[in-house]
């Protein structure tokens, strides 16, 4: 006899699905669902879709390792569809469906449903797709489900909510005015066709939305909600570690009352370019030090080219950053620092190929070689054959990459297969991610030929210097008023024909040669039992430490290297390791680049004890490639070109540091100002300019001949490899080791009942304030004590958001964050805000903080322990790939205590917490006020009771 002796709601609609699911006619359901062909080797998922009576399509993933279910549900519309007189109209509409349902009538009934069952959720608004997405604890689901597909069903859309969310989107538009990217894409619109919808602007704000009153603007929302968000014009995808056919049921159960409304029609869009004989280009003037030019050309739209991908061959080759390459020349010359090619702002019409370069400013001054060195490229790109090794190459790395990627969390994975979904159909979904056939030669050179001057738009990107020789008439400039950008257009001044006529360069140039780093060997090792990291070489200042772990099925690895040297270190020593790292990352690009595309990357480094050498990718060769690393670090010198360029570079990104959003500044400045020995923007400024071409490499010079090692190589790599490894890293090493006395980081000692105040500037007028609670224990806090602080931002998030950003509207960026560092807890309150001044929001943060009270009655032990399995549910949550779990290894292997058991520290913590005591520590720190208080923020006058703290 079965026994029931409890049930939740959420546990009595599972069990009523299962039920149902075990009694569901499976011939019905055999001739409903489909299996979803084409899924990577190492994927262990299980794919399906079904559609749904009323024309929805759902995909079905079974993910054995998902510990947090999630769904996403995508919609073919977004900005493209807004009313010419409400733009952003899609995105308030977006938040709109967040504010309650007529079963779920409270605004922050979802939101607060879904923390306080562990998850997250978010959605997004782009030019043509709405996205909405969420995950949860396993039992939550249903019940999530529930709630959020009445967003589909019946929203309310309630008008007392819609002035509010008119505002919260005018935060959201405000908060970005300084951002670099939203001003030159908003001024690179007004080179667009204006009868395209992508030259409008797409946030939305006050002036656009709310022009109206709240019922007439109600009444647009519903049209717009009826006529796009409807089933055929949806995708839905669940993600579970549930049986397809359990996912299936609940795909019928809560969506499938989605009316079945017809959408509209889908209307022809026009070019995104009128066509010119000489080409458009466009002077735009950064507020921050950039030196950036874009030549984007319109060619045709590729969604529906999955299986080949051509647009490919031109990138592959344009994009190569390695010998003979496009950007190889042009980095030797010392003309540019980065460059990139691909296809963005594909319509399903027409789509942008943009290549785009980051000069440095000897290249501003080259800016004429630079031109005829891209085009040459491209016009070699056009004359040479199809090249049989590019396809391949190009074809192999695509099938590898899809093989072998790595685990998604489902919330991810969901969001990105609705929206793929959309334009791929569910049958093709699988096989749209990487190439599954050459692409035709006819198509490839019907791209090439796109690749010309009345195709070609080009944005050039300064604050002050223009190459006013490229534009045919005097630039006359303008102003977009969205974003305050200050741009001039015109037509292109120079012939391409004539730059190619006139040139030396080769038949050959800018063409790469075949790759050498592509992975031969794909054999994955049996799984071993070896459970734990273990030392393999142990000597005075050399440690190498190997795991074999194969439990991922992939044929990859990580290998690690540590190099311990710096003690009592000086701004300007920290200054040095910070150039050492840049330099050396920028001499190796060229020679990296190969087994990059190969899929072997690595990356160094620089910390509090020196540097670490990484590599990743797949294991075949990755030992070579690691070893030749360290050959090329401690054999790498600077040189003075290069070091004048990474100086340059370096203070155009102190100079831009206030351009960031203040939001995140407040976050950098909170790091800065809580941790000893860092140094303040304007001592960093006036020592990168003291810094010669004989101190980086005295400093190189000493450090590379004096260090401690420790290695680690763990993933598809057998113990014999790595002990060879490791003794191959002795031979070049062994001279230059000593034991390093380990440095943790250390932080500032903050009283009890004391307030520390940083003000910082910024280039937005908006008001930010982070309000920290800092425990005052001398860095010492239990395993117990720091995971209070996390039940705490579990308990209070929810709460915060709702009443500061949905109630009161302060801001669109609201959040109660856990900033714990190492062992001092701290728990921040973050806003930012267009329209409240600093004071009124400190207020309204200590009145929030004062009004909470810590007795037994006013948590509920369901709230509590709601609070307590979120946070224990993270903690429990096992790596998903290699490099996650090689990441959290790495740091036990390097510091002195190996803390390998950290993380079962924390379950045990959590597994043993009593409510009683999480309030009693509460009432000490919070209620008492025995935590120290400090504020960052970048405007406020009233400093009284405020004690000032430097960053030092």
């Amino acid at each position: 006899m079965l026994k029931i002796t409890l049930f939740t709601r959420a546990s009595l609609q599972l069990t009523v699905l299962l039920v149902s699911a075990i009694f569901f006619s499976f011939n019905t359901l055999a001739s409903t669902m489909q299996t979803i062909p084409g899924k990577g080797q190492s994927d262990q998922h299980t794919y399906a879709y079904i559609t749904l009576e009323n024309g929805l399509t759902a995909i079905l993933v079974n993910d054995p390792n998902a510990e947090r279910p999630a769904a996403a549900l995508a919609i073919k519309v977004g900005s493209y569809q807004d009313p010419d007189e409400h733009l952003g109209l899609a995105h308030l509409l977006e938040h709109m469906l967040f504010l309650g349902t007529e079963k779920y009538p409270e605004a922050d009934a979802y939101q607060a449903f879904i923390r306080q069952h562990g998850g997250t959720h978010n959605a997004y608004t782009s030019s043509q797709v709405t996205n909405y997405y969420f995950d949860v604890l396993p039992d939550a689901y249903p019940e999530a489900l529930d709630r959020f597909a009445q967003f589909f069903i019946t929203p309310t859309l309630d008008p007392q909510y819609i002035e509010r969310e008119i505002n919260a989107v005018d935060s959201e538009y405000r908060a970005k005015l300084d951002d670099e990217q939203r001003r030159s894409n908003q001024a690179f619109k007004t080179l667009l066709n204006p009868q395209h919808p992508g030259s409008r602007f797409t946030v939305g704000n006050k002036e656009t939305l709310a022009n109206i009153k709240a019922d007439q603007l109600r009444a647009k929302l519903l049209e717009l909600y009826h006529g796009y968000y409807t089933p055929d014009n949806m995708m839905l995808t669940l993600t579970a570690n549930q049986p397809i056919e359990i996912l299936a049921t609940y795909a019928r159960t809560y969506f499938g009352d989605i009316k079945p409304n017809t959408s509209q029609p889908k209307k022809t869009l026009p070019e995104q370019f009128k066509s010119t004989e000489q080409g458009n280009i466009q002077f735009f003037k950064t507020n921050t030090e950039k030196n950036v030019v874009k030549f984007s050309f319109q060619i045709p739209s590729q969604t529906h080219n999955h299986a080949s991908q051509p647009a490919r061959y031109l990138s592959y080759v344009l994009g190569d950053e390695s010998r003979n390459s496009l950007f190889a020349d042009l980095k030797q010359n010392h003309w540019a620092q980065a460059l990139h090619a691909g296809i963005n702002q594909d319509d399903g019409k027409n789509a942008l190929f943009t290549v785009t370069i980051k000069l440095t400013d000897e290249g501003i001054t080259q800016r004429e070689k630079v031109l005829e060195r891209l085009f040459i490229t491209i016009n070699n790109l056009k004359s040479a054959p199809i090249s049989q090794q590019y396809l391949t190459e190009t074809k192999t790395l695509s099938t590898l990459n899809y093989d072998f990627h790595d685990y998604l969390q489902p919330m991810k994975l969901s969001q990105i297969l609705s929206s793929r979904a959309l334009d791929a159909g569910a049958h093709d979904l699988l096989s749209s991610f990487h190439i599954t056939q050459h692409a035709d030669e006819s198509d490839i050179k019907h791209l090439l030929k796109q690749l010309t001057q009345d195709n070609l738009t080009i944005q050039w990107l300064n604050p002050s210097q223009f190459p006013e020789n490229w534009m045919a008439k005097t630039p006359s400039w303008e102003i977009e008023p969205l974003y305050n950008g200050h741009y001039a257009n015109g037509t292109i001044a120079f012939q391409v024909k004539t730059l190619l006529k006139n040139s030396q360069l080769s038949s050959s140039f800018g063409l790469p040669e075949a790759n050498p780093f592509m992975p031969e060997n794909l054999e994955v090792l049996s799984q071993s039992q070896q459970a734990d990291a273990r030392p393999i070489t142990s000597d005075p200042g050399f440690h190498f430490w190997h795991k074999q772990n194969s439990k991922y099925n992939k044929p990859t690895g990580m290998i690690f290297g540590y190099f311990g040297f710096l003690e009592n270190p000086t701004t300007k020593d920290r200054l040095l390791l910070q150039l050492w790292a840049k330099l050396f990352n920028d001499a190796a690009s060229e020679s990296t680049y190969q087994p990059y595309m190969a899929g072997l990357g690595y990356q160094l480094y620089a910390h509090g004890n020196g540097l670490t050498l990484r590599t990743s990718g797949y294991n075949d060769k990755q030992d070579d490639f690691f070893y030749s690393l360290v050959e090329m670090l401690l054999d790498f010198r600077a040189s003075s070109e290069r070091l004048a360029i990474a100086k340059q570079d370096i203070l155009k990104g102190l100079n831009n540091l206030e351009s960031q959003p203040p939001y995140a500044l407040a976050r950098h400045y909170f790091s800065q100002v809580a941790i000893q020995g860092n140094a303040p923007t304007r001592e960093l400024r006036e020592l990168v300019t003291q810094i010669t071409i004989e101190d980086i490499n005295q400093f190189i010079q000493q450090h590379s001949q004096h260090f401690e090692f420790a290695g680690y190589m763990t993933g598809n790599f057998k113990e014999k490899a790595a002990t060879h490894l490791s003794q191959r890293i002795m031979s070049v090493v062994k001279s230059c080791l000593y034991d390093h006395p380990y440095r943790h980081v250390e932080l500032k000692s903050f009283e009890a009942q004391q307030h520390y105040l940083y003000q910082f500037n910024t280039r937005s007028a908006d008001s930010v304030v982070l309000y920290s609670l800092i425990a005052t224990d001398n860095n010492n806090a239990t395993y117990l004590e720091r995971c209070y602080i996390r039940i705490l931002a579990q308990l209070l998030g929810a709460q915060f958001y709702n009443e500061f950003r949905t109630e009161k509207q302060y801001g669109y960026i609201v959040a109660v964050t856990n900033q714990t560092i190492e062992k001092t807890p701290a728990l921040g309150f973050l806003i930012q805000s267009p329209n409240t001044s600093t004071k009124v929001l400190v207020e309204e943060i200590e009145r929030f903080i004062d009004e909470r009270k810590w007795g037994d009655k006013d948590i509920s032990d369901t709230a509590f322990e709601q609070a307590r399995q979120a946070v224990l549910a993270a903690y429990q949550k096992q790596p998903t790939n290699l490099k996650e779990q090689a990441l959290e290894e790495w740091p036990h292997i390097v510091e002195p205590e190996q803390n390998f058991a950290d993380r079962q520290h924390w379950i045990d913590a959590l597994q043993s917490m009593k409510k009683e005591e999480f309030l009693a520590y509460m009432r000490v720190k919070v209620e008492n006020n025995q935590a120290a208080r400090l504020l960052i923020t970048n405007q406020w006058d009233d400093t009284s009771g405020w004690k000032p703290i430097t960053i030092n």
